[in-house]
């Protein structure tokens, strides 16, 4: 076993040379890059191709360039693998359409990168804790207390959590350096030798002993493992990472004690020096060094009981669980460093070959004759306390990627592709794009129903060209933008009367007029401009109508007094008529002016109110009369305002 370990610390150290060579290979490259000159340029796809990293593989560079490859590698490196662009770790179904829904912005979360599997070895320090004392780096024997090697297979599921299949072989060296007394229970549990310090001793019978042990293990386990370190806010990605698992699974071991020598005869612990009178724990262990031989021959008691044991050649089985942590380095795309320290309980307390406390006052018994016979002392029971073991380990970690498979997303950063879309959302670009204006109608294009339409045109708030008296004819090229509805009109919307019906036509067309209501805002008599285009249908009417007659009611809502009401309202109907006689040329002779005030107001809401606050314009009845300029009801009261 000692040659395989030492093979498997050449592979090792190996393994992490070539991982260097590689990476000092990849700087030179990208040092070489950065001097040659621009002519070099043109062959910079195939440079970033023999990077050997996840974005040289997965092409990193979006299709409009605004992230180059090349540039970002001068930041930072190792690069992270693109997630706005076609790649292969996406061509499966599920994550296809996944990923196709991010690509065209109807889905918010990118597909996740395929994991590699990874297999990795890994060997260092192990040791047993227990009732026996440990004797790192003491003595001449075992310069650690015992060393280890093993397998892993890593599979990762998210970008912090991974699970880990591990298979340890171990070795474990314990020496006491205190004197303990020899007990019937211990001679009881292994097979009978060590009677012999109590019988047959050629030194003379003693039950004077000093623990040691030797134990053989190996264990398979399964880790959840928990990692961070890789989300980072200011540098790309990370090439360290820190790992924190759980584990547990099966534990076999087997273990000995070194307490005769070569001719099977009991050591003389006895002209030892004890500490208790006065040597140094160094100088007791020197001592018991040179008197051993290094040749563990007792079995220890184990589970099931090492004399009658039948299981995988009394090798005792225990579950076991604990838990770790370690940190992992990447090296290069294909290969990581790991270091980690695991504690596993076993909750047995035979791993190290004692289990039993000492003596306490006279406790001798007769050992039985089939257990060797003699008389020997009794412990007090069973000691309080489980063994424990515990490995310190560094390994390599080789990742299965290919053009289908990242390395481990627990080296990848999450962020990556959040920091990118806030990136991308430029506040300067995003206010052009939504104020655009193409044809120039003053309708942004995102509201714009008319994409073309003719500069200078008049539009409604959907950007559409406007054609207000429906002739087809829009009112940029409509000679008459107000023709009368129903008749034919020429090219430039000008409408056409046959000459013999002219008169009558005419007649009907004025004894059946249409006439708008004009409405206000509160407080107020100014006409607003949505008004103007029905006050000059009205005065292209009245022009064409010569007998035509109107009556102009001015109304208000209920609030206020009655006396502000009755001003407001002849405010209102004033201005109408001012408005068409003063812009129209229309005799105020052919208007009956009106006021109501709030005598027909009824209104509670807004909208209500609203439809009451308005000038009424109806075409007077033949025989009707009525003041065409009536004097104000209140004279110098301020009612309203017209701005």
């Amino acid at each position: 076993m000692k040659n395989l370990f030492t093979l498997f610390i050449f592979i090792l150290i190996s393994s992490g040379a070539f991982a260097q060579d590689t990476e000092v290979n990849e700087k030179k490259t990208k040092t070489k890059n950065k001097s040659e000159s621009s002519d070099i340029q043109e062959t910079s796809d195939e440079k970033v191709s023999d990077k050997k990293d996840d974005a040289s593989v997965f092409i990193g560079e979006p299709e409009d360039g605004s992230y180059s490859l090349e540039n970002r590698r001068s930041i930072s490196s190792p690069s992270m693998p693109m997630y706005n662009v076609e790649q292969k770790f996406n061509d499966k179904k599920k994550k296809k359409k996944q990923q196709d829904a991010y690509m065209n912005d109807d889905y918010y979360f990118p597909a996740k990168p395929k994991n590699a599997w990874q297999i990795g070895i890994r060997g260092g320090i192990s040791q047993v804790n227990g009732d026996v004392n440990q004797t790192f780096f003491k003595g001449s024997k075992h310069t650690i207390p015992g060393y280890t090697f093993g397998a892993t297979v890593i599979k990762p599921f998210s970008y912090m959590f991974s699970m880990r299949l591990n298979y340890d072989f171990m070795e474990m060296w314990n020496q006491d350096w205190q004197q303990s007394e020899l007990t019937e229970d211990l001679i009881r549990g292994t097979d009978y030798n060590l009677a012999n310090y109590i019988n047959n001793n050629p030194n003379g019978s003693q039950s004077l002993i000093y623990h040691n042990s030797h134990t053989v293990a190996h264990d398979l386990t399964m880790d959840a493992v928990v990692s961070f370190g890789n989300v980072r806010f200011h540098k790309e990605r990370s090439k360290f990472v820190f790992n924190t698992f759980i584990t547990g699974g099966g534990f076999i071991y087997q273990t000995w004690y070194d307490h005769l020598d070569a001719n099977g005869d009991p050591y003389d612990y006895g002209s030892i020096t004890s500490i208790a009178d006065g040597a140094s724990k160094k100088e007791v262990l020197q001592e018991l060094d040179a008197m051993r031989n290094g040749v563990y021959e007792t079995l220890a008691e184990g589970h099931p009981d090492s004399k009658n044991g039948s299981f995988i050649n009394n090798y005792s089985f225990r579950p076991v669980f604990g838990g770790g942590a370690g940190f992992t380095v990447r090296l290069n795309r294909v290969m990581n460093f790991d270091f980690q320290v695991r504690m596993m309980f076993t909750r047995d307390d035979l791993v190290d070959g004692q289990r039993w406390q000492e003596p306490d006052g006279n406790s001798n018994v007769n050992l039985p004759t089939r257990f060797g016979g003699g008389l020997v002392r009794t412990s007090r029971g069973l000691t309080r306390d489980f063994d424990t073991y515990t490995n310190t380990t560094m390994g390599i970690t080789f990742k299965l990627v290919n053009k289908k498979k990242t390395e481990s997303t627990t080296l990848l950063n999450p962020i990556h592709y959040t920091y990118q879309k806030i990136a991308e959302n430029d506040p300067e670009k995003a206010i052009q794009e939504l104020l655009m204006d193409d044809d120039k109608d003053g309708v942004p294009n995102r509201l714009d129903q008319e994409e073309n339409t003719p500069e200078g045109a008049p539009v409604n708030p959907k950007g559409i060209a406007l054609d207000s008296d429906a002739d087809g004819i829009i009112d940029l090229n409509d000679d008459e933008p107000f023709s009368p509805p129903g008749l034919p009109v020429n090219l430039k919307g000008v409408a056409q009367l046959p000459p013999s019906c002219c008169d009558e036509m005419m007649a009907v067309a004025c004894s059946n007029v249409i006439l708008p209501s004009v409405h206000f805002d509160k407080d107020k008599f100014n006409i607003k401009p949505e008004f103007y285009a029905h006050l000059h249908d009205l005065a292209t009417k009245m022009s064409d109508c010569p007998d035509l007659v109107i009556r102009a009611t001015g109304m208000t809502d209920k609030d206020d007094n009655q006396k502000y009401n009755e001003q407001l309202s002849w405010n209102r109907a004033n201005a109408v008529i001012d408005y068409l006689t003063e812009k129209y040329g229309i005799n105020r002779d052919r208007f009956i002016v009106k006021f109501s005030g709030e005598s027909n107001a009824e209104g509670s809401s807004n909208i209500e109110q609203y439809k009451e606050r308005k000038v009424s314009l109806e075409q007077a009845n033949v025989d009707e009369v009525g003041e065409s300029n009536p004097a104000p009801p209140h004279p110098g009261l301020k009612a309203g305002t017209n701005k």
